[in-house]
């Protein structure tokens, strides 16, 4: 069944979602680096360009195989109407998880506030790349499940009786 949905995504419309995904979530991850750092050249100041490349690398990686995930579902749902367990769900949970944990210091602090914990990621050393390299370990994780699940798809089929 993968064979059929990559075919499938070669065609224009499907390259055009997965463009427009992987731009989407590329700018979530940009968003979520200024939001916990302000901005690249002031991580650039404070951590040396080389974290800031790791970042933008990460974030490249992170939002391509995220877009593959999601636009991989979508693809394989048109065709068989089964969608693979998780799909959706694993670049979700990244992004909350990036939100959680190396975004907005303010929107982290008053969360855990809320919750009872008096905790925040931020003091992590080089903008908070350990918990980037988590959300990417669960990222390829997601994408090892996600083409997986492609992968052993199975179409209803109805019984016609004769």
């Amino acid at each position: 069944m993968l064979n059929a949905v990559k075919q499938e995504a070669s065609k224009r419309n499907s390259i055009l979602l997965l463009i427009t995904l992987f731009i989407l979530f590329l700018g979530l991850y940009t968003f979520l680096d200024f939001e916990g750092n302000t901005n690249y050249s002031i991580m650039t100041n404070n951590f040396g360009i080389t974290v800031v490349v790791i970042h933008i690398i990460i974030n490249i990686i992170i939002a391509s195989l995220s877009s593959i995930m999601v636009g991989f579902s979508i693809i394989n749902y048109n065709l068989t109407k089964v969608d693979p367990k998780g799909s959706n769900a694993i670049p979700l949970l990244t992004f909350i998880f990036g939100i959680l944990t190396f975004g907005c210091t303010g929107c982290v602090v008053a969360f855990f506030a809320a919750v009872g914990i008096a905790f925040s990621p931020i003091i992590l050393p080089a903008g908070n790349l350990l918990w980037k390299l988590l959300a990417l370990l669960l990222v390829i994780a997601g994408f090892i499940w996600i083409m997986y699940s492609i992968e052993h798809t199975k179409c209803k089929i109805k019984k016609v009786e004769e």
